[in-house]
């Protein structure tokens, strides 16, 4: 996992779930150029995968393609949800509808960004994750992929 830190926050841990390899790497790149994140990031292609590297503590941050087809990828969230309750859940993608982002949030997202997202709009978002109390706790093992 990338141990990321913003100003005056403690590190946190990203892991970036995607089935196709092009959009991960692509969502790699939008976190290091967010200026918060180390390059290299930690991935999965499916929940299963996800779910392995959500081992002990889990991880801070998860970005989410719910492309997956969207009915896996909800339930994606919802399984990553119960795996690791303390991380917080960011949905990246091309699906726009009210419906879809609803449903995103009632699986336990906790921000929905629209693809293609910005390195400013995600750096906003993991440094206001960054600076909750809730990820201030000793740093885990970091492990890479």
């Amino acid at each position: 996992m990338t141990t990321v830190e913003a100003e005056g926050s403690q590190a946190f841990r990203v892991l970036i779930v995607d089935n196709r390899a092009d959009r991960r790497e692509l969502m790699r790149h939008v976190v290091a150029g967010a200026g918060v994140a180390a390059s290299d990031v930690a991935e999965a292609a499916t929940a299963d995968e996800a779910a392995a590297l959500l081992h002990g503590d889990g991880c801070d941050v998860v970005l989410v393609e719910i492309q997956m087809p969207v009915a896996l990828g909800l339930e994606t969230i919802a399984a990553l949800r119960r795996r690791s309750p303390a991380s917080r859940i960011v949905v990246c993608s091309f699906h726009r509808d009210e419906a879809t982002k609803a449903e995103a949030q009632a699986q336990g997202a906790d921000a929905y960004l629209d693809k293609p997202v910005s390195t400013r709009s995600l750096s906003d978002v993991l440094r206001r994750f960054a600076a909750e109390p809730s990820l201030e706790r000793p740093p885990s093992p970091v492990t890479t992929s």
